[in-house]
């Protein structure tokens, strides 16, 4: 929620050029802090095998629609995600 803006604003790079950096640094971290829960036994596999394919489908289409749309349109969608995510996180 705050690399994208951040790699924007701060060191002034282009919306798509931001979203790949901000993946690149998520990924591996994600990767990492994965494993370490999965050693400890806290996933939830079964529910892995229902949200797995979802997230590949939407990963891959995102990667896909961020060379494709204008910066704005980028900053929009992007803006309106982690809006309802901020609501998501307060409401739940």
């Amino acid at each position: 929620m705050v690399a994208v803006p951040m790699l924007e604003k701060v060191c002034g790079m282009k919306a798509p050029s931001a979203h790949a950096s901000a993946i690149s640094i998520i990924l591996p971290l994600s990767a990492v802090t994965g494993a370490i829960y999965a050693l400890q036994g806290a996933v939830d596999w079964q529910a892995l095998i229902y949200v797995a394919p979802a997230l590949t489908i939407g990963s891959i289409g995102g990667a896909f629609l961020t060379g494709k749309l204008k910066s704005v349109w980028l900053n929009r969608i992007f803006t309106a995600l982690m809006f309802f995510a901020g609501i998501w996180m307060v409401l739940a």
